[in-house]
């Protein structure tokens, strides 16, 4: 089975090839990690590289289902429960969400299981995504160090990690958006 995999993988085009990767790193860092704020900027980088995204796309509900892991882990109930629940939304709506390599069912299940949690406000535990077990073989063959932690991270770099990392790349990417922002209202102004 894995020969076959491995011949499947490389028959499909680059971006195809690419977004099996992220999706592999994500699944990693979720789970051996606990990442989240990685797992989220992985997809995110990978959903933006596509020729056309939209909010609508099934990569969008793991991005926001990452979102609200780091926020639940970190105590910030509001900012989780919101989370999940547009990650429910989007998923419900996806019409790709076979790209995730999950049994979807579950997967919104468990969405459905963490609403409820953050609702009751039961305390954070990390939990297992219900990944197909063929990509489980690959992420395992690429991470041979792959395991679901089912200790909570307590690292400060990963649970405070958009307070921790280094923004200077961030705070000039703004600082760009802002420039061409500004510049383009300027050029609007001109031409009315």
């Amino acid at each position: 089975i894995y020969n076959s995999l491995w011949a499947v993988f490389y028959s499909l085009n680059f971006l195809q090839n690419l977004s099996i990767l992220w999706y592999m790193d994500y699944y990693y860092q979720f789970h051996k990690h606990q990442h989240y704020f990685l797992c989220h900027d992985i997809l995110e980088d990978a959903w933006k590289s596509q020729n056309t995204f939209s909010k609508h796309d099934a990569v969008v509900s793991l991005i926001l289902f990452a979102t609200a892991n780091y926020h639940y882990r970190r105590g910030n109930l509001k900012g989780a429960l919101k989370s999940f629940e547009k990650a429910l939304l989007t998923i419900n709506h996806a019409k790709d969400d076979t790209q995730l390599h999950l049994n979807i069912n579950e997967f919104k299940q468990l969405i459905v299981k963490m609403i409820e949690a953050v609702k009751l406000q039961k305390q954070f535990t990390p939990l297992q995504l219900p990944i197909e077990p063929e990509f489980q073989t690959l992420i395992k063959r690429k991470y041979p160090d792959y395991l679901f932690t089912s200790q909570i991270i307590k690292e400060p770099y990963i649970v405070d990690h958009h307070i921790k990392r280094d923004r200077t790349e961030v705070i000039k990417n703004r600082e760009r958006a802002l420039f061409h922002r500004q510049y383009r209202n300027k050029s609007n102004k001109k031409d009315q």
